[in-house]
């Protein structure tokens, strides 16, 4: 139900534009909170996928989309730090919410009434968060969601780890809880890194962030070497590397991880009681603040981590899939095969003329293939 705002056209080119052009990805990011936890382009499209999900989640009108897209691409293309970015959509949406409630243009004589419809929408209507891989939704959706309770190789890893304390340190095998948050920024994180032990075991994260972006990309060449680096450093012997790496292709191929898309579970915040905030009355009675900001409070994450271990039913249970994927993911380029003509060795002078035309011949024919090749991806 949520994903439709991602299907449409304009988003689909505005998603296209962070993805190439500088001028909509390239961010000051250390003014935004959480910002060392991303690489690449991650931050940029996460909080973008933010926006266009509160959109949904708010406003909800077809008809207002083009119009909300393109206020969002003149954000993204004329600010240059997160922080902005996000009082900015806040800001957007307030304009938004006063056109669908009929308020164009007595914005601050309606202001509480826009708040409210703000907190109503997001807050008492609105939603947990928690990343999943994929592969798991069909189960969720036919038998409800039970907290660790995956089909997955979670002894084998909790024996790595037993034997190399170090490799999984930061994962606990026994407990029997899992995290949602109302960040949905994070859980674009939690999402596209799904599950958490086994990205940060084929690509531990480091300053550079690089090596565990490859799993964001579902570069499987490129975790695998980072895994092999990394069991190297460690001086693992070659048996045992070998077996490790086994036990991470056969997890790889359970979570179906190259055709696998960040997914995203939303359970209501009534379900878990946590849909009322405190101090909505001095937000929605505050005459003299900007009303923008005010929204952005409001919209604030307030639960960075809830703790979770009962089984949740099915009917209470939604997903979203975000697009990351589809523009970030390095596909590979069709190999072309070259065949050469065969070329014999002669003893004849005539012969070994013919013998070097055809050589020279078949350089031609590489030749043209080659430039077609660059003709065609430039």
């Amino acid at each position: 139900m949520y994903s439709f705002v991602f299907e449409q056209k304009e988003v689909r080119e505005l998603l296209d534009k962070v993805a190439k052009n500088p001028s909509y990805n390239d961010k000051k990011k250390k003014d935004s909170i959480n910002y060392e936890k991303f690489s690449g382009l991650e931050q940029t499209f996460f909080l973008l996928f933010d926006a266009l999900f509160k959109y949904q989640l708010i406003i909800g009108e077809e008809e207002y989309l083009p119009d909300y897209v393109h206020h969002l691409d003149l954000l993204w293309h004329k600010i240059d730090n997160f922080h902005d970015i996000s009082d900015g959509v806040s800001k957007i949406l307030v304009k938004f919410c006063a056109k669908k409630l009929g308020y164009k243009n007595k914005v601050e004589e309606n202001r509480r009434e826009i708040l409210e419809y703000i907190y109503q929408k997001y807050i008492v209507e609105g939603y947990f968060y928690h990343g999943v891989s994929d592969c798991y939704v069909p189960v969720i959706q036919q038998q409800g969601f039970q907290p660790q309770k995956y089909e997955n190789l979670y002894p084998k890893f909790a024996k790595i780890q037993e034997e190399y304390s170090s490799f999984l340190c930061d994962m606990d095998f026994r407990h029997e809880y899992v995290s949602f948050t109302d960040d949905f920024v994070m859980a674009c994180y939690y999402a596209t890194y799904s599950p958490i032990y086994f990205s940060h075991f084929l690509c531990p994260p480091t300053s550079k962030k690089a090596e565990l972006n490859s799993y964001a990309k579902r570069d499987y060449m490129g975790c695998f070497r980072g895994l092999k680096r990394m069991l190297k450093a460690k001086e693992v012997n070659e048996e045992t590397s070998q077996k490790i790496e086994d036990i991470c292709n056969e997890e790889w191929k359970l979570l179906r991880q190259n055709e696998s898309k960040p997914t995203i579970m939303l359970v209501k915040r009534s379900y878990f009681d946590k849909n009322k905030i405190q101090g909505i009355l001095e937000i929605l009675t505050d005459k003299k603040t900007d009303i923008g900001i005010l929204a952005g409070q409001i919209m604030d994450y307030k639960y960075d981590n809830l703790s979770w271990k009962e089984y949740i039913p099915a009917s209470e249970i939604d997903f979203i899939t975000i697009p990351y994927s589809d523009f970030v993911v390095e596909h590979e380029e069709e190999k072309v095969e070259v065949i050469l003509p065969t070329v014999h060795p002669n003893t004849s002078s005539e012969d070994g003329k013919v013998s070097f035309l055809v050589l020279l011949g078949s350089v031609f024919i590489l030749l043209g293939v080659v430039i077609s090749i660059i003709m065609l991806y430039q």
